[in-house]
C-alpha cells in the first residue's frame, strides 16, 4: 500500500488566500463597528449651554462699547477686578449639567472643547487687565471706581448742594458715606456745614436729577449730637466736606472712598471698606477700622489705632500709643511716636515702649533707630537692624541677619535666629557677660578680650567683660556671630536748632558833604 498523495499546490494557495481574506473581511468588520460607535456618540453628544451664553454675552458687551454705551476703560476696571466671577458662574453652569445628566441615563455626553478655550481666553484677559489696572499709568486712566459696574452706564452728572445746621461745641456727629470721599474740617463759626458734591451715570438730565433727589444726604442736628447720612445707591457717588466744631467726636463710617480728618480737636472714629484715611493735627484718639487702603496719621495728640487689612501705614508726631494690628501689605513707616508701639500681625509682634527716631518695615525689611527699651520683636524672614537702642532687647527671627547697635544704659540683649547672622555693636567701656553659639561652619568673631572655644559641634563664645553688669544671649544656626565694639556710649543728642544769625549793624551813615552857599538870584 503507497503513501497517500500530496495535495495539489493550487489547493494550498486556496487556502492561504482564504485565510487572508477571512482576515481581511474581520478587520472591515471591526473597522465598520468602530465607526458605527463614532457615528451613535457624535449622535448622542450635546454641548453645553455655556458655551452660547458666553458668546452672547460677549457678544453683548462688544455691541455697548463699539456704540459707546459702555465705557471701555470703566469696563477693562471692572472686569479687571471681578473677572474670577465669570469663571465661577461657568463652573457653577456645568456643575449644573453634571447632575441633570446624571438622572437621565440615555444622556450623551456633553463636549467642553470650545469651553475650555473660553476659560483659558478669560483668565488670560482678566490676568492682563489685573497687571494693567495695577500699574500706574493705566490705573490713573480707569479711575477709582472699578468695582461698580452700574458707573459704566450712562454719561456723568454733577450737582452740588450746600446745608448749614447749627451744633453744640461737644457733640457728637457721625457720618455715613456708602460710596464718594469724606473730608472733616473744624468749621470757624461753631456751627456744621456740609457741602456734598454728587456723581450720577444716567443716559438724560432728567433721570440724574431724580436720582440726585434719591441721594440727597439727610442731615440731622439737635444740640449735642448730629448726623449727615447718604443714602446708598449703585452707580453714584458723592463727595462730602463736613465742617464740624473743633471739639465735636466724630463717627465716620465710608464704603468705598477716601476719608481725611483735620485739625478736629476731639477723639475720631474712621470705619473704611475701600479707601484711604488720613488724620492730621488731630487733638484727640485717632481710629481706624479698615479693609482695604493707605492709612496715615500726624500730629495726634492722643493715641493712633488701626485695625484690619491695610497697604502703607505712615505715623508721625504721635504723642500717645501707635497700635497696628491686622494684616499691613505695604510700607509701614513710624516716627517719633512718645508711648509704646505695638503692631502684630500673623507673622510680626513687636513690642516698643517708645520711639524716638523712626521706623521702617516691609516685607523683607525692618529697620529702626532711637529706641528705648524694653524692645521685643518676634518675626520671620526679615533682615532686622537696630541702630541706638537702649535698655533690654529681645529678638526672635528666622531667615534673616540681625544686627543691634546699642547705647547707654545697656540692657540685657536675647537674640534667637536661625538661618542668619548676627551683629551686636557695644560701646568700647561695656561691661557685660556673654553666652553666644552657632555653627560649628560658621565664624564667632569678637573684639573684646574673649576666647571662643567648640564643643558638640556648636561653636561657642562664653565670658565676662568687666563687672558684667547686662547678660548677652545670642543664638543662631547656619549664621555668623560678631560682637563688635563701636555702639555709643551715650543715647545720641537731638539735633540743635540752628542759631539765630546776627542782627547786622546798621551801617555807619556818611557825613554830608558841605556845599557852596548859591548867591541870591535876582528877581
Amino acid at each position: 500500500m503507497g503513501m497517500p498523495p500530496y495535495p495539489p499546490r493550487d489547493a494550498e494557495r486556496q487556502a492561504r488566500e482564504y485565510a487572508r481574506a477571512q482576515a481581511r473581511a474581520a478587520q472591515e468588520q471591526a473597522r465598520a463597528q468602530r465607526r458605527y460607535w463614532s457615528y451613535q456618540r457624535q449622535l448622542r453628544q450635546r454641548g453645553s449651554v455655556a458655551r452660547p451664553l458666553l458668546l452672547i454675552s460677549v457678544g453683548v458687551v462688544a455691541f455697548l462699547l463699539e456704540t459707546g454705551k459702555l465705557s471701555s476703560s470703566a469696563f477693562w476696571t471692572w472686569y479687571s477686578r471681578w473677572w474670577p466671577v465669570v469663571l465661577i458662574a461657568i463652573g457653577l453652569i456645568l456643575l449644573l449639567e453634571y447632575f441633570l445628566d446624571r438622572r437621565d441615563p440615555y444622556s450623551g455626553q456633553r463636549g467642553a472643547g470650545g469651553v475650555v478655550f473660553f476659560i483659558v481666553l478669560l483668565a488670560f484677559l482678566g490676568w492682563g487687565a489685573h497687571t494693567a489696572h495695577r500699574w500706574a499709568p493705566f490705573s490713573n486712566q480707569f479711575g477709582s471706581d472699578g468695582d461698580d459696574f452700574f458707573s459704566m452706564l450712562g454719561e456723568e452728572h454733577t450737582n452740588d448742594l450746600d446745608v448749614n445746621t447749627t451744633l453744640n461745641a461737644g457733640a457728637t456727629v457721625d457720618i455715613q458715606n456708602p460710596r464718594g470721599d469724606v473730608t472733616v474740617n473744624p468749621s470757624d463759626d461753631g456751627s456744621m456745614h456740609v457741602h456734598a458734591h454728587q456723581i450720577v451715570h444716567a443716559d438724560s438730565e432728567k433721570k440724574a436729577q431724580k436720582v440726585f433727589d434719591q441721594i440727597r444726604p439727610q442731615i440731622n442736628a439737635s444740640g449735642n449730637s448730629g448726623s449727615v447720612i447718604v443714602p446708598g445707591r449703585d452707580g453714584v457717588r458723592v463727595d462730602l466736606i463736613v465742617n464740624v466744631p473743633a471739639k465735636s467726636f466724630a463717627r465716620i463710617n465710608a464704603g468705598h472712598g477716601d476719608v481725611t480728618v483735620n485739625g478736629v480737636a476731639n477723639n475720631v472714629d474712621v470705619t473704611s471698606n475701600h479707601g484711604d484715611v488720613k488724620f492730621d493735627n488731630v487733638g484727640g484718639d485717632v481710629h481706624a477700622r479698615m479693609n482695604h487702603g493707605d492709612f496715615s496719621a500726624h500730629q495726634v495728640t492722643g493715641n493712633a489705632t488701626v485695625d484690619g487689612h491695610v497697604d502703607d501705614v505712615t505715623l508721625s508726631e504721635v504723642k500717645g500709643q501707635a497700635t497696628l494690628n491686622g494684616e499691613f501689605f505695604g510700607d509701614t513707616h513710624l516716627e517719633q511716636i512718645g508711648s509704646n508701639v505695638h503692631f502684630q500681625t500673623t507673622r510680626t509682634n513687636l513690642d516698643i515702649p517708645r520711639l524716638s527716631g523712626e521706623l521702617t518695615m516691609d516685607s523683607d525689611d525692618l529697620d529702626a533707630n532711637q529706641m528705648a527699651g524694653p524692645v521685643r520683636i518676634v518675626t520671620r524672614s526679615k533682615n532686622i537692624k537696630l541702630s541706638d537702642v537702649s535698655g533690654d532687647v529681645h529678638i526672635e527671627n528666622s531667615d534673616g541677619d540681625v544686627s543691634i547697635r546699642a547705647v547707654s544704659p545697656l540692657g540685657n540683649i536675647q537674640v534667637a535666629n536661625k538661618t542668619g547672622g548676627v551683629t551686636v555693636s557695644l560701646p568700647d567701656n561695656a561691661e557685660f557677660s556673654v553666652n553666644a553659639n552657632t555653627t560649628q561652619d560658621d565664624d564667632l568673631e569678637t573684639d573684646f578680650p574673649l576666647q571662643s572655644a567648640t564643643t558638640n559641634g556648636r561653636h561657642t563664645l562664653t565670658g565676662t567683660i568687666g563687672k558684667g553688669t547686662v547678660t548677652l544671649n545670642l543664638q543662631t544656626t547656619h549664621g555668623n556671630i560678631e560682637l563688635r565694639k563701636g555702639g555709643s556710649s551715650a543715647p545720641p543728642e537731638p539735633p540743635k536748632p540752628p542759631q539765630a544769625p546776627k542782627t547786622p549793624e546798621p551801617p555807619k551813615h556818611l557825613k554830608v558833604p558841605k556845599v557852596p552857599p548859591v548867591p541870591p538870584v535876582e528877581q
